[in-house]
């Protein structure tokens, strides 16, 4: 084996090491549509735990046959069907006021205003900060700490 082989299998066995150590529930989703039923169980006979909108940003525990298991933004663990689980990228604000500002950074000028429990899409990235965006529209907003939303 030479030097290039052998760096790429180490690489290549830290990384699936590192992903086999990963949490279960940090791969992020969020809900496909609106007024999705989210349950105690995984089960349309399960007592309705709460009714989500579309975009509610959910992080999957784990899924058992048509049902993933979550846990959302408020610490609620529930279930929902499969199906009604989107890709998309969504952050809900987690703080009673937070700052959305124009690029990332606090010396940034603010371009809005958001309050707890407004969800919008994730569109981007840079180191601590998540650039949002309106959920229908994909039209950007500003930037914001991404300890201020739950979602990221």
């Amino acid at each position: 084996m030479n030097r290039t082989t052998a760096l790429v299998t180490t690489c290549a066995c830290l990384l699936m090491g590192a992903s086999l150590l990963a949490p279960a529930w940090c791969h992020a989703k969020s809900i496909a549509k609106d007024q999705v039923n989210l349950r105690t169980g995984p089960s349309q006979d399960s007592e309705i735990l709460l009714i989500a909108p579309q975009g509610y940003p959910i992080q999957v525990v784990k899924k058992s046959g048509q049902w993933t298991q979550f846990r959302d933004w408020q610490d609620n663990l529930g279930w929902v069907y499969s199906p009604l689980v989107s890709n998309i990228d969504t952050a809900v604000i987690q703080v009673e006021k937070a700052n959305i500002r124009t690029s990332a950074g606090t010396s940034s000028s603010v371009a809005a205003t958001a309050a707890m429990g407004e969800i919008y899409r994730i569109l981007g990235r840079k180191g601590h900060w998540i650039q949002l965006g309106y959920y229908e529209t994909d039209t950007p907003l500003g930037w914001i700490r991404a300890d201020l939303v739950f979602g990221e």
